[in-house]
């Protein structure tokens, strides 16, 4: 966890003083992980992405926006891109229960909007992207895939 510390100075008439320093943890309230479900690609064959919310905290989160960017590399002054969202694929839960699917920009990058999380509660999004011809081909290569939850 992220601890911080904290301390005042007070100036006046050309005297100093400090305060006391206090220390302090700071905690999540809200924790996201994404997650392959296989560790492996083909070029061909969808993976399936699992990006897993919790709230710990007392208060709802509401339209929170994930962004993936889809391995987005830059080769020759270009950004290149070697996964291709699947349509249609998304799947929206809320403490394990479907919900309507909600607002996808294909991109890329693969950008869902209106994503909720109830206090104590946890929302899961599952898609599908394949790789495509900007995917490296070699047996053991790898792509940096990555996203990031904003708003609430």
């Amino acid at each position: 966890m992220p601890v911080f510390t904290n301390m005042a100075t007070l100036t006046y008439n050309g005297n100093t003083v400090n305060s006391n320093v206090v220390s302090g943890q700071i905690l999540e309230t809200l924790s996201v992980a994404k997650t392959a479900v296989l560790p492996e690609y083909s070029v061909g064959e969808d993976v399936t992405y699992v990006v897993s919310i919790v709230n710990r905290g007392t208060s709802n989160y509401e339209n929170l926006t994930i962004t993936d960017d889809l391995g987005g590399y830059t080769d020759a002054d270009q950004t290149r891109y070697p996964m291709t969202y699947t349509a249609g694929s998304v799947r929206y839960y809320i403490n394990g229960v479907l919900q309507s699917a909600p607002a996808v920009t294909a991109g890329p990058p693969l950008v869902i909007t209106g994503i909720s999380v109830p206090a104590g509660g946890s929302t899961l999004v599952i898609y599908e992207a394949s790789p495509n011809a900007y995917a490296p081909g070699a047996v053991g290569s790898t792509i940096v895939n990555t996203a990031t939850v904003t708003g609430g």
